[in-house]
């Protein structure tokens, strides 16, 4: 699963909200310059528990491997920055979780910018992964519900799909949901 954005979005704090990985994370753009790697392992509820059955909590193939790609900008299929290597990781995911930053004041036009460069990168495949759009950072959203659902209108307008979520990573609300 590759978690895309742009830069300062919280990628990072959602990794690190849902795996075990220590990426570094800090309020400023360009904190990640390396992908990093995380493995989402699911609850045990439901599953047996019993060591004696030889059970590993970590055994099998039921989690997840989580990508945090750097954040992309404009240009990025074009090499600009190291725009290429990160869309390369990109290609070894099969599902895209779109992080979108809940304050910024561009995010439909950072929307489009990404799934822009998803499909102007090589054969253009990336823009045809099935992709989840999460808004990120809804604990600094002023509004409550009233401007949620008027963000959502937007959103959903702007992307033609119905996949959205809503968490804050930071807080770790609505990050289990997602999960």
């Amino acid at each position: 699963v590759a978690l895309v954005g742009v830069p300062n979005v919280g990628k990072s704090t959602f990794l690190a909200a849902v795996t075990r990985a220590k990426p570094r994370i800090a309020d400023y753009p360009f904190t990640t310059v390396v992908p990093n790697l995380g493995t989402w392992i699911p609850p045990l509820s439901g599953r047996k528990r019993d060591a004696e059955q030889g059970e590993d909590q970590a055994a099998g193939s039921t989690g997840l491997v989580l990508c945090d790609v750097p954040g992309l900008i404009a240009g990025a299929s074009q090499g600009v920055g190291l725009g290429h290597a990160f869309l390369r990781h990109i290609e070894r995911c099969r599902v895209i979780l779109h992080l979108i930053d809940a304050t910024s004041e561009n995010l439909i036009e950072e929307y489009h910018m990404i799934n822009e460069e998803l499909a102007q990168y090589g054969s253009g495949n990336l823009a045809n992964m099935p992709q989840v759009v999460v808004v990120n950072k809804m604990d600094q959203v002023e509004g409550g519900e009233e401007a949620k659902q008027e963000l959502a209108d937007r959103l959903k307008e702007a992307m033609g799909h119905t996949r959205l979520m809503w968490v804050s990573a930071k807080e770790k609300e609505g990050v289990d949901d997602l999960m």
